[in-house]
């Protein structure tokens, strides 16, 4: 998971063990998590900035699974399909986090 903190409260979780994780050697054998990222960029007012959702891969689509919020709104989930080289705005937020990133097999 990847979180990217605002203003408010955050979903933090510890970083992965480094034992745990082979090392990986190109975009054919990585996960769609070495792919796949958020940002925040860009004011929607006051406390919020616009949410972003990049795909850096060359060639496979991302199903990627979000979780974010405004400052004092609901937490929102919902699941994004990017394509290669995807840059794709969401929405406004203070928070958000990746929950899951899944390749696309058409």
């Amino acid at each position: 998971m990847l979180t990217v903190m605002g203003a408010g409260r955050s979903w933090a979780e510890p970083p992965p063990s480094q034992e745990q994780e082979p090392a990986r050697q190109s975009q054919h054998d990585a996960l769609p998590a070495d792919f796949i990222s958020l940002k925040l960029e860009g004011a929607c007012d006051d406390t919020n900035r616009r949410l972003w959702l990049i795909n850096t891969h060359t060639y496979k689509s991302i199903a990627t699974t979000v979780r974010w919020r405004a400052d004092g709104g609901k937490d929102l989930t919902d699941r994004f399909f990017s394509g290669p080289g995807d840059l794709r705005e969401i929405g406004c937020a203070a928070e958000a986090q990746i929950l899951e990133a899944v390749f696309v097999e058409f």
